[in-house]
């Protein structure tokens, strides 16, 4: 995977907000004049303008897929049909209520489906072409767990960053953990 000269990529916009509210700091100056008359730039500044880390976008995907696998869908306790915009909108993000999967939808992959269509339809940092989400044979249905491989690139600049990361959804208690989210390559 090829990489900028300076070994960063482009941060996402939200992640600068997230950051500015986190620290408190968005309505601060945050430039310093030096002895000289130059500005010295905040550290907030200097990541919006050069880029992150793939360990920093890494962080940031891994914090805004848990809040997506974690959230219950509008779909979940409305019917949607004939509603495509509200179906694809941000008023429907999140997963299916996952209290109510039966073993025929975890057998007939419709699990893997919604998972996937949800993953395209609220993180449009993962390319779609490149999504792959894998049922993992020998999970536990005793322990009522179902465990997703799921491999993606994540759209960035100056080259998209591959990933794969796990998915275990207890299906008993309606949790999705996400693990395992690394960096391919």
């Amino acid at each position: 995977m090829k990489e900028r000269s300076d070994g960063y990529f482009q941060i996402s916009l939200m992640n600068v907000f997230r950051q500015a509210a986190r620290e408190r700091d968005a309505s601060k100056d945050d430039t310093t004049v030096t002895a000289d008359g130059g500005r010295m730039l905040s550290t907030r500044s200097v990541e919006r303008r050069e880029g992150a880390s793939q360990a920093t976008l890494r962080d940031h995907l891994a914090r805004d897929l848990s809040g997506l696998l974690s959230t219950i869908n509008l779909e979940s306790a409305l019917d949607l049909d004939g509603l495509d915009h509200v179906r694809a909108s941000v008023l429907n993000y999140g997963m299916q209520d996952l209290t109510r999967l039966t073993t025929e939808d975890i057998r007939t992959l419709r699990l893997s489906r919604d998972l996937r269509d949800s993953l395209l339809a609220h993180e449009p940092r993962l390319i779609a072409d490149s999504l792959v989400v894998k049922l993992r044979k020998g999970g536990g249905d005793r322990n009522q767990r179902v465990c997703f491989d799921i491999q993606a690139e994540m759209s960035a600049r100056p080259v998209d960053v591959p990933l794969e990361f796990e998915a275990e959804i207890d299906t008993g208690a309606g949790k999705v953990a996400l693990t395992n989210l690394v960096v391919r390559g």
